[in-house]
């Protein structure tokens, strides 16, 4: 199967968005629907300052919607299959988990 160059290079950009735990806490929080900046950051455990930062950085990159309301900004997820990549993240992890140790070297 070949893979198309545009394919692969939003693909990386996804996963390297994707590549700081805070993002992934705030994803988490997100699947529950919209939140502002002041309820994610609590969540995250995190500052307002910090939060805002990481979830520009998603918006830009099209992972995030964003709406103003009076004083509010919300977020939500614009690209929900960014759970599915979570999910493998963790089925990985769990696998990885139920399986015997190899010792280095051992063929």
């Amino acid at each position: 199967m070949h893979l198309e160059d545009d394919f692969l290079n939003n693909a990386a950009e996804m996963l390297k968005v994707m590549g700081h735990p805070l993002r992934i806490r705030i994803a988490h929080f997100l699947e529950t629907g919209e939140r502002n900046v002041g309820d994610i950051a609590r969540s995250i455990g995190a500052s307002q300052s910090t939060t805002s930062q990481h979830l520009r950085a998603m918006r830009v990159r099209g992972l995030l919607d964003s709406r103003r309301d009076a004083t509010n900004v919300y977020y939500s997820i614009a690209r929900p299959e960014i759970y599915k990549i979570i999910q493998c993240i963790r089925e990985g992890q769990f696998r990885a988990t139920q399986q015997p140790t190899r010792k280095s070297g051992a063929a």
